[in-house]
């Protein structure tokens, strides 16, 4: 995991996770696990990232990555709470753009630990279930997502 971060949380023991994991009801992809361990959400240094979307590449930037903590702010448990039932329910918010979308990681099914791109601006109407017309695979797992970040000019 080689990844730099200016700011981040208090580092989550085996208790911790395990305590977030029986809250949230799943069980994290094991490198996402890991990252949590180490770093446990923050603002990473290297922060771009490209996406397939819309029939072309396309990048935006990590403006934090969510984290398990009491604050308000890029907290991991709020945000679960407030995208459950916009988001697809095998998907976790791991992090926010600074445009309000969120870097979501699979947690359940045939792609479990995929990291994908969830735009705001195409979710389904409201009262409408989630749907993944607007979720955009980045990487097949968290780690191979990690070492794809760069620096943003």
């Amino acid at each position: 995991m080689d990844i730099s971060m200016r700011k981040s949380y208090a580092p989550l023991n085996e208790a911790q996770l395990a305590a977030a994991e029986r809250d949230l009801g799943i069980k994290f992809p094991p490198e996402y696990r890991r990252f949590l361990a180490v770093w446990n959400g923050g603002r990473p240094q290297q922060d771009l990232f490209i996406y397939e979307g819309h029939g072309h590449k396309e990048s935006s930037i990590i403006d934090w990555f969510l984290g398990i903590h009491n604050g308000e702010n890029n907290n991991l448990r709020l945000y679960v709470r407030w995208y459950s039932g916009r988001i697809p329910g095998n998907l976790l918010p791991i992090a926010h753009d600074p445009g309000g979308n969120l870097i979501c990681i699979a947690v359940s099914g045939s792609d479990l630990g995929a990291v994908y791109f969830w735009d705001h601006e195409e979710e389904s109407p409201e009262g409408q279930p989630p749907s993944t017309d607007n979720v955009y695979l980045i990487a097949p797992s968290f780690d191979a997502f990690l070492a794809s970040l760069t620096p943003h000019a």
